[in-house]
């Protein structure tokens, strides 16, 4: 077995157990660079809340050593925690043309400086610490998509994250096997590598294929064609400009991330438009229907969402009618199924067709690879250890027994959860410890200023409703300055629960003469009038709302 010189620490602060938020830690010495640093999206769980960032809490005093963050490619899972994370760590971004011009779009939406925002070439070699950094093109349903190699003088690791192999992509970057078994014939001692579609069979098909059903979809559509797709998928873009172009339909792009990814890979020559062929989005209801295809933001069912507002009739450039049709290309993430489902629904309900993955399989084409492209990059590479990364409990499961069955020893291929600290050195990679780790809120423009009570709050009051109730008191003397009002939302109708909220006042007075009608200590009682205000509730209702005793001066 290698002995390998000195420890490399490495810590996923997201993106194992969890398809989204991808950040990883490498760290050795006073030297530590860090991989991708994506968003996630909240669940049902997580009311109010836009976007779920990685926990940077373990950075926070070690900032002096981050030499870079390294970005694989340009999907938000790996990009969009960088307008909130960035601005504390300062540290050069290293990544390629395209991804390079997505960060820069955010980065100018969140005004922030781009000076350190760099591009590198696919053969460029990065000296950071102790860390010497390569890359290698990988395919995926975004261009400039890459593996990164990182070596140390603990040994060779390979991050490979979101990949296929695909042999005719649209955007003709294949991924580079021969560089992969370059890597394997060098030696190579820890990969991580994407898992989310190990449970797939075989192959998947080529993302050329999405093309014809596009087509298929517009000539059957006598209204307007509505495809929506993650915002960053640019060859499947392009699919879309094709077949307008082909079919004579002009094309509208809707929605804030889809309209800047569209003008940044179109600005970069990623993406080729014929002439004519787009009109602005506030033009669409002036053509004939069958005249118009719309690239639209809103694939996972995010509430606020161009196509939410549009299926809602809140859309004030796209009104849906029958004839319209609605393209689902996008398979919902793990904690986006039910808002995807209900708006599906809601479109069913406006009389569209809707084209989605449950009853036609052809709409959407995985960029993650399918068992049989894990099975072959993995023969190819030829690492000691692996560790699954981007997908769920499941899949990272599914990935060990799949590789078991080729040989590796259980031992071989870890398991961590987010926040573990992995251990490579002394001849053996291991997980050796943990750090804390917890979901970091965006609201509004609150950045981890809502936590898990709040979240409690938010999910009591949208179930159970509120009870506020207002408790006069002299200021002079302590005691009750008049009389108790309890007001209701969300819990019972007034008007048809008179006698309920009278009672409940009587509850707060005798509360507050059990302790002799006289208050000092208003923390105290405000805690005796919730507690005691609660169980009556239940006793009467059975339900739980949320109850906010407010003491007035008076």
């Amino acid at each position: 077995m290698k002995t390998f010189g000195g420890n490399l620490k490495i810590i996923p602060l997201g993106g194992v157990g969890d398809v989204t938020k991808n950040m990883y830690v490498y760290e050795m010495g006073d030297d530590l660079v860090i991989v991708d640093c994506g968003v996630g999206f909240p669940d049902e769980a997580m009311p109010g809340v836009d976007l779920v960032i990685p926990d940077i809490s373990y950075l926070r005093d070690k900032k002096h050593k981050i030499k870079a963050i390294l970005i694989t490619h340009g999907h938000d899972d790996h990009i969009g925690g960088l307008p909130y994370i960035w601005p504390e760590l300062q540290v050069p971004i290293y990544t390629q043309k395209l991804t390079a011009g997505f960060i820069r779009a955010k980065f100018s939406e969140h005004n922030l400086p781009k000076n350190k925002i760099l591009e590198v070439a696919l053969d460029a070699k990065l000296k950071l610490g102790v860390f010497d950094i390569s890359f290698y093109q990988v395919s995926h349903s975004v261009p400039d998509s890459t593996g990164v190699v990182i070596r140390t003088p603990a040994g060779t690791l390979v991050h490979q994250a979101d990949f296929k192999i695909d042999w005719t992509p649209v955007s003709g970057q294949v991924t580079d096997v021969g560089k992969a078994a370059q890597l394997g014939a060098g030696g190579v001692d820890l990969l991580l590598i994407d898992c989310l579609r190990i449970e797939k069979a075989g192959f998947n098909k080529s993302e050329k294929s999405i093309e014809e059903t596009f087509a298929k979809a517009a000539e059957e559509t006598p209204g307007k064609l509505l495809i929506t797709m993650t915002s960053s998928n640019v060859s499947r873009m392009q699919q879309a400009i094709n077949v307008a172009g082909r079919l004579g339909r002009k094309l509208a792009v809707v929605g804030r991330s889809f309209e800047n990814n569209f003008q940044v890979a179109r600005d970069l020559g990623y993406l080729h438009v014929p002439p004519h062929l787009l009109v602005a989005s506030d033009a669409v209801m002036s053509f004939a229907p069958n005249k118009i295809l719309v690239l639209i933001a809103g694939a996972q069912g995010q509430q606020g969402s161009s196509l939410s507002r549009a299926a809602n009739g809140q859309h004030k450039q796209i009104i849906l009618k029958s004839g319209d049709s609605v393209v689902f290309s996008a398979d919902p993430i793990p904690s986006t199924e039910s808002a995807q489902s209900a708006l599906i629904d809601t479109l069913v309900r406006l009389g569209v067709d809707v084209y989605y993955s449950a009853i036609q399989s052809d709409l959407h084409v995985s960029g993650h690879a399918a068992k049989e492209e894990l099975r072959l990059m993995v023969n190819l590479i030829r690492p000691k250890y692996m560790i699954p990364i981007g997908g769920t409990y499941r899949h990272m499961k599914e990935f060990s027994r799949t590789f078991q069955e080729m040989g590796y020893k259980k031992e071989a291929i870890l398991e961590p959860v987010d926040g573990d600290i992995i251990q490579m050195g002394a001849g053996k990679i291991s997980i050796v410890g943990k750090v804390e780790v917890k979901n970091v809120f965006v609201d509004g423009l609150g950045v981890g200023d809502v936590g898990h009570v709040v979240l409690r709050d938010r999910q009591v009051m949208s179930e159970e409703g509120i009870v506020v109730v207002v408790v006069p008191v002299d200021q002079q003397t302590g005691s009750l300055g008049g009389e108790v009002d309890v007001i209701s939302r969300g819990f019972v109708f007034e008007q048809m629960a008179e006698g309920l909220l009278e009672e409940a006042k009587e509850v707060v007075k005798n509360t507050l003469l059990g302790h002799g009608g006289k208050v000092s200590d208003w923390r105290f009682i405000r805690r005796m009038i919730e507690n005691e205000l609660e169980q009556f509730l239940f006793k009467a209702t059975e339900r739980r709302p949320l109850i906010l005793p407010l003491v007035v001066e008076v």
